[in-house]
Parts: C-alpha cells; sequence; structure tokens
C-alpha cells in the first residue's frame, strides 16, 4: 500500500475517488452529528431527572455552555449533511459545500474534544487524552486530502494557542503545552494520511477488479458470439459431405472397401456435428439467460424418448423406464431437457457393454421430482468425478468402443438443468456403474391432478 504523505492517487481515478470519499464523508457526519446530539441530550437528561449536583464541579458553566452549544450546533450538521447527501444520490452533487461541511465539522469535533482538555485541570498537557480522542476521531472517520488534513491541523493549533492564555499564564506552560499540541496534531496527521492511503488502495483495487470483470464480460460475449458463427458455419459443408456420401453408398457398383470408406466418412461427419452441436449449445446456454418452458407431464416425456433410443441403431444396450404410478407435471423447455437426457443415456451407452442395461427412473418424493439415469459399465474413477462437470473437463475419456469426447456434454447438462432451477448429482463406482441424478421441483397441484 502506497502511503500518501503529500500526494493525491492516480489522476486517472482521483475524480472518481474525490466523488465517493465526499459521499462517504457526508455520511459520516450523519451519524457522528446524531451519535453527538444524542450524547449531549442524555447527559443533560441524567443531571435533570437524577439531580446530579454539578454545579459542585469545576468549571461548570463552560462544561454547560459546551453542551448547549454541541447540542444546538449537531442537528444543523446532521441536516446539512442529510440534504447533501440527497443531492448526491439525485445526480446533483455540490462537491465544494459538502467538503467544506465535512472540514467545518471534524474541526468542530477535534475543539469540543479540546475544550474538554481545558476545562478538566488547570494545565491542560496533564490531561489531553480527550484532545486526542478528538483528532483520532477527526483522522480516522473522514477521508482527507493531505491539504485538507494540513488545514484542519493549522486550525485545531491556531485555537489550542490562542485558548490556552485563558488557562495558563506561564511562559514556560505555554511552550510546552503548544509542544504537546504540535505532537498531537501531527499524530493526527499521520493517522489521518494512513486511513486515506488505505481507503484509496481499497477504492483503487475495486476498481482495477471492476474494470477486469468488464474485459472478461467483453471477451467472453465476443468468444461465445465468435463460437457460434464459426460452429454454425461449419455444420453446413458436412451436412453436405454427409449427403453426398450416403448418395455414393446407395451405388451397388461400388465394392467392399469403398462401402467401409463411405462409412468411416460418415461417422467422422456424425461425431464432428455432435462436437458442433455441443460448441454451439455452450454458446447458447452462455448467452441465454432463460428459456421458454412448457407444462409437461414426465412419465410420458420420458417414455418418448426411451422408446426413440430404443429404436436407434446405437448398440444393443437394453433401455429401461420405471415410472410413477400417477402423473407427474412440471414446467420444462422440452428441447433442452431432451438434450440432457441424450447426453446422459449417450455417455452411458458409451461406457456399458453391449449386453448391460440402462435404468431411466421417474421418483417423487416430498414435492421434489428425481429423474435417475443409471448405467451397471465402467464407471467413474473417484479422483475424477470431481471434475466431470467442468467445461473442457479433465475427466473426459474414450468410451469402451473407442467413442472420443471433448468434454463439453456433462458441463451443458448441468448448465440447463440449473437454468430449470433443478441440480444434478451424481454417484459412480468404478466397474459397477454410474447413476446421474436429476433434481427438479414438482408442481403444486400434482396432487389434484391425481385425484
Amino acid at each position: 500500500m502506497r502511503v500518501h504523505f503529500f500526494s493525491k492517487i492516480n489522476s486517472d481515478y482521483q475524480s472518481a475517488f474525490r466523488s465517493y470519499s465526499t459521499l462517504q464523508n457526508l455520511k459520516t457526519v450523519k451519524t457522528v452529528s446524531l451519535i453527538y446530539f444524542l450524547l449531549n441530550i442524555s447527559l443533560r437528561f441524567i443531571v435533570t431527572i437524577y439531580h446530579i449536583p454539578v454545579q459542585n464541579i469545576s468549571h461548570y458553566d463552560e462544561f454547560n455552555n459546551a453542551n448547549i452549544i454541541s447540542a444546538l450546533a449537531t442537528p444543523v450538521f446532521y441536516l446539512a449533511g442529510l440534504l447533501l447527501v440527497k443531492q448526491y444520490e439525485q445526480n446533483k452533487p455540490q462537491p465544494n459545500l459538502s467538503q467544506f461541511l465535512v472540514l467545518l465539522f471534524a474541526l468542530f469535533i477535534m475543539i469540543s474534544c479540546m475544550r474538554v482538555t481545558f476545562f478538566t485541570m488547570h494545565n491542560p498537557r496533564n490531561t489531553l487524552v480527550m484532545y486526542f480522542m478528538g483528532t483520532v476521531i477527526a483522522g480516522m472517520f473522514f477521508t482527507l486530502e493531505y491539504f485538507e488534513s494540513l488545514i484542519l491541523a493549522v486550525l485545531a493549533g491556531a485555537f489550542f494557542a490562542f485558548a490556552l492564555p485563558y488557562y495558563q499564564t506561564g511562559i514556560s506552560e505555554i511552550i510546552m503545552n503548544n509542544l504537546a499540541s504540535f505532537v498531537l496534531l501531527t499524530v493526527f496527521y499521520c493517522i489521518s494520511r494512513f486511513s486515506f492511503s488505505y481507503r484509496a488502495d481499497n477504492f483503487l483495487k475495486l476498481k482495477a477488479i471492476e474494470e477486469k470483470n468488464m474485459e472478461i464480460e467483453t471477451a467472453s460475449r465476443l468468444k461465445n458470439e465468435i463460437l457460434g458463427i464459426v460452429a454454425h458455419d461449419l455444420r453446413n459443408p458436412l451436412t453436405a459431405i454427409m449427403a453426398l456420401s450416403s448418395l455414393m453408398q446407395e451405388d451397388d457398383s461400388m465394392d467392399d472397401d469403398n462401402q467401409e470408406n463411405l462409412q468411416m466418412i460418415r461417422t467422422s461427419c456424425v461425431k464432428a456435428t455432435a462436437i458442433i452441436n455441443d460448441l454451439i449449445e455452450t454458446a447458447n446456454n452462455d448467452n441465454d439467460s432463460t428459456f421458454d418452458i412448457a407444462e409437461i407431464e414426465l412419465n410420458n416425456y420420458l417414455i418418448k424418448i426411451v422408446e426413440e433410443w430404443s429404436r436407434s441403431k446405437l448398440g444393443q444396450v437394453e433401455i429401461l423406464f420405471y415410472g410413477t404410478e400417477y402423473p407427474i407435471f412440471t414446467h420444462i423447455n422440452t428441447e433442452k431437457m431432451q438434450r440432457v437426457l441424450d447426453n446422459l443415456i449417450s455417455n452411458a451407452i458409451k461406457f456399458s457393454g453391449e449386453s448391460e442395461r440402462i435404468e431411466i427412473s421417474l421418483r417423487d418424493v416430498n414435492g421434489q421430482i428425481f429423474i435417475d439415469v443409471r448405467d451397471f459399465g465402467m464407471g467413474i474413477p473417484e479422483h475424477l468425478l470431481p471434475f466431470i462437470f467442468d467445461r473442457f473437463s479433465k475427466a473426459s475419456r474414450k468410451g469402451i468402443r473407442g467413442e472420443e469426447s471433448i468434454g463439453l456434454g456433462l458441463s451443458i447438462v448441468k448448465q440447463i438443468v440449473e437454468k430449470h432451477g433443478g441440480k444434478i448429482d451424481v454417484i459412480s463406482t468404478e466397474k459397477q456403474g454410474t447413476t446421474f441424478t436429476i433434481h427438479m421441483t414438482r408442481m403444486k397441484n400434482n396432487i389434484e391432478r391425481q385425484s
């Protein structure tokens, strides 16, 4: 942290920090003036109610007058601070007037505490606690530029020197008391500069963080836009290649080797298209904060998805569905949620042998919906579990048939589920299988629909 003893902060942020610190100073004026007013009123109230014989106290008249002055002055400071804060909140700041009020109130606090020092004993330097307290309050509570701290120190020192002869007439004692005042005001200046430097340092760090966050958001937005455009443009030539390879495969005169090569082309296109779809989905999920949802009965919805997978030719893995005995209604985006389930089922197939099965279960427990996708395949190593939902996850692995993955699928799944207001968990044991569980909220009128 740089200490600004006789300097201002970086000129790029000087105006912003000045405006910010002035507003905070005005709020401090409001708070401290209110507290000071309540203390003075409370003191007078206690003396009056309990009939405390304060008239016998030394310098009673001075204390009494000081109490009256404080009780009258602090409401003025409070109201002035309140009005100026409102001006700031209405984007009509009065910086010069505000700073004048802050300096005036800080000087008022220092002098108020200083006068207690004078009233308490015949020799002020023997009881400088209150004077010191006033300087500490002014130095720590307010954010002051170095020249403002110097002005306060000079004015407070001048007031002390002017008032001192009324309480101390000896030349040597006047010199010693002024020396003590100078030491206290030097301490005040140091406290003020450290307080200013600390707040300025925090302000600059916050500004730097805000700027970096804006840069990151801009870069992320541009990245997603470019990602979506590139992925979309790549999909068109792949579609053309797949169409041409399909036409060529229909040629009966083509030998087996060429047919096999064409099939490899089609398979590669399917994999590339899946990767592109994942990239587009990732960009869309980052850019779209919301999406359309509709009321869906989940048993029928899941049965259709299972039937589609059962009719596909992706291996001989058996897919079973276990639903509820009554309808379960919720609100989802059918297209997005199908992508979630397709990803989970595809992963289950990827890591399951052909003779194994996959179980899709729908459960309703105390108003919460649970959709389980369970396989009995190779499972996920324990050390990879914390990373499986990361984008481009290092937990990405080849399937048992050599299927490639770029580690985006489960990241997309997690994004979609969370945008539905749900969450997804995973439990896995190596060589025993994996269960992904989607948690969602059931519609309140499910029970009424059951009846």
